[in-house]
């Protein structure tokens, strides 16, 4: 009987003639080793640099609001424009309700790369289904791993406020 235990799910990157795109995979143990399952093709990777300072502006009563203002303030300030229920530039669109990120052009899904993460709908949905346990430390430590990976800069007091809203 062959055992499999599910390890984690991650973000992997394929180069494809020059070319990145964004895959969910997750790590699994087999007898022959450690193996990897593609779960999801999440788009193209659209790569961004982020200014070292982002401001803020906070206003939230969830945590859907919040999270929305906190890519708002990412976005905005690499010019990105938002109205109520999407934030976009000249050639992206982004979702506010669902987190979906396409291509305005060809509608295709996309990924966002920002510094050392990944802001798709799959990092933006982990962080909202985030629920707390009775173990603070281990919360803050998946909680701040899976900004880092969604590529969201937060403050110590921002992350702080997040984590009340839970």
């Amino acid at each position: 009987m062959k055992a499999i235990n599910l390890r984690m799910t991650y973000i992997r990157i394929k180069k494809i003639q020059k070319q990145e795109y964004a895959y969910l995979v997750e790590s699994i143990n087999t007898e022959r080793g450690p193996r990897q399952k593609v779960k999801q093709y999440l788009g193209k990777v659209h790569h961004l640099i982020l200014p070292e300072f982002i401001p803020s502006e906070k206003s939230e009563n969830t945590k859907k609001e919040f999270l929305n203002q906190l890519i708002g303030n990412h976005l905005k300030a690499l010019n990105f424009n938002q109205t109520n229920s999407e934030i976009e530039n000249e050639h992206i669109v982004i979702s506010l309700e669902n987190y979906s990120m396409q291509n305005k052009r060809s509608q295709k899904d996309i990924v966002l790369s920002l510094n050392p993460g990944f802001l798709c709908q799959f990092t933006i949905q982990r962080i909202l289904n985030f629920k707390k346990t009775t173990d603070l430390r281990k919360d803050g430590y998946t909680l701040a791993n899976y900004f880092k990976e969604a590529g969201l800069q937060i403050t110590e007091k921002e992350f702080v406020q997040f984590y009340q809203l839970l």
